[in-house]
């Protein structure tokens, strides 16, 4: 369906001014248009040179052996080995890439691989993290991953030795591994990617939001809702979902208490929510419906519109959605969702400004590097199209720290030149101790003092500020 916005043309609108245009394609095939300004007095890049390794030697990455990988996450003994020493034909993919894929195994990192099984069934949007030349086993033991980091796509090598421990049923993977086929790779790799950018699988381990992962694996922009928040409104919800999913974006869900229930679910757990649906039964009645998936590949929800819920006997419309298999997946009545999720997240590459659901053309970006402490003055000229006589404007305020307990609790205020403080569209507060914030904003042309702030806790040194706008806005140096 053709989205139409008031927004759309408007950056048409910006072709004539007498200013000189500093904006350009993204090179990674985004669609945005970016330009940069970077305030920082230092800035010591990320990036990595690939690893050199002898011919015929197979290469053991010294700034990421075992003992750093794992220090005090695990109880069991772990062993090292590389893939074709534990596996018969070790393979990077095997049949390309899909949701069942993925499998949760010890470590707690639901909050990665829940997007990460997202990521599977689009394989444009994968292979800029993980394609066909990152791996070739029995080649050299390098992976190389690419995984965005403050503002940046960085590149990541690691060796691939991979933990295992001894179960029952003999030596078996500790971190996660394919559920599919047990020779692919490239679920267990690039989790051990993730913990190499962050600094040990004990800090990944649990240690992790959704948002955060979908911010390391496209760069795009995430918004957690709580669903509490639509209590007297589910259908707005699932609205929201049914169109967000229609038009490409990312979701999760969540359980954030405490809870292993009588009826198969986990909490504090993620878990991938990929598909909505309305049902009809034979009296008549529409049922609103939510797919899931566990990223463990098990424990499945029981009640109503489960596998094997009589429930779908009952249908005259949906009964070919069903699927009885025991792969982590399942569906469930929009009423049981929000009775017994707690948050939902979505992501998509631009972001969502009026909140139905879909991407608004807000793409051109104005990235912000800079110091804490410091101001930026922005412009935004031309006419204008929206109702009220307004551009909406998204800013995303993000920290240059990984680890969530050393995050500060940060903001980013805005000023209009005379010192007046421009409120957001939505509650919320101020600060909070995030990786990364997302304020809307409808602003008039003009120009405006940007003021990001952090309180003193944590370790952040620096933030990112990304505008999202459908016309170009200009930063005041």
């Amino acid at each position: 369906m053709a989205h139409s916005s008031p927004y759309e043309d408007m950056s048409g609108a910006f072709g004539n001014l007498a200013i000189r245009d500093s904006y350009s394609e993204d090179p990674n095939g985004s669609g945005l248009k970016n330009d940069t300004l970077d305030l920082r007095t230092r800035h010591l890049s990320d990036m990595q040179a690939p690893p050199k390794v002898t011919r015929g030697d197979m290469w053991s990455d010294k700034a990421f052996p075992p003992s750093t990988a794992v220090t005090d996450c695990v109880a069991e003994t772990l062993m090292w080995y590389r893939p074709h020493e534990f596996r018969q034909n070790p393979q990077l993919f095997v049949r390309g890439t899909e949701r069942y894929d993925v499998k949760q195994n010890r470590f707690g990192t639901c909050w990665f691989l829940s997007v990460l099984s997202n990521l599977a069934d689009k394989p444009r949007l994968l292979k800029k993290v993980i394609n066909k030349g990152s791996y070739a086993p029995l080649a050299n033991g390098i992976c190389h991953c690419k995984l965005w980091k403050f503002g940046e796509w960085v590149d990541i090598y690691i060796d691939d030795r991979l933990p295992l421990y001894e179960g029952r049923r003999g030596l078996q993977l500790y971190g996660a591994a394919s559920w599919t086929n047990s020779n692919e790779l490239w679920v267990s790799l690039l989790e051990k990617a993730l913990a190499k950018m962050y600094g040990s699988y004990c800090v990944v381990d649990g240690g992790g939001l959704p948002s955060e992962a979908y911010l390391a694996l496209t760069g795009g922009v995430a918004e957690t809702v709580l669903l509490t928040s639509y209590k007297s409104r589910p259908h707005h919800l699932f609205q929201r979902l049914d169109k967000a999913l229609k038009t490409g974006a990312m979701v999760t869900c969540g359980i954030l208490k405490d809870y292993v229930g009588d009826r198969g679910l986990l909490g504090p757990h993620a878990y991938a929510l990929n598909k909505t649906a309305q049902v009809r039964k034979r009296d008549g009645e529409d049922v609103c419906l939510i797919r899931i998936r566990n990223p463990h590949g098990t424990n499945e929800w029981k009640g109503d519109w489960s596998d094997k819920s009589p429930e779908w006997d009952t249908l005259v419309r949906g009964r070919d959605l069903r699927r009885i298999r025991d792969e982590g997946e399942f569906w469930m009545s929009l009423s049981d969702f929000m009775d017994k999720f707690t948050q939902t997240t979505i992501c998509s590459l631009t972001p969502d400004f009026d909140k139905d659901g879909q991407s608004d053309p807000l793409n051109y970006v104005l990235r912000i590097f800079g110091e804490w402490g410091k101001t930026v003055k922005i412009t935004i000229q031309g006419i204008y199209l929206a109702p009220g006589g307004t551009i909406p404007v998204v800013l995303q305020i993000i920290q240059d720290e990984l680890r969530r307990g050393n995050y500060s609790n940060i903001g980013c205020d805005v000023f209009t030149e005379d010192g007046r403080t421009v409120q957001y569209t939505e509650r919320k507060p101020p600060l909070s101790d995030e990786l990364e914030r997302v304020f809307r904003y409808n602003l008039s042309p003009g120009t405006y003092i940007l003021h990001p702030s952090r309180d003193k806790s944590g370790t952040s040194k620096e933030f990112l500020v990304r505008l999202f706008s459908p016309c170009r806005i200009y930063p005041k140096q």
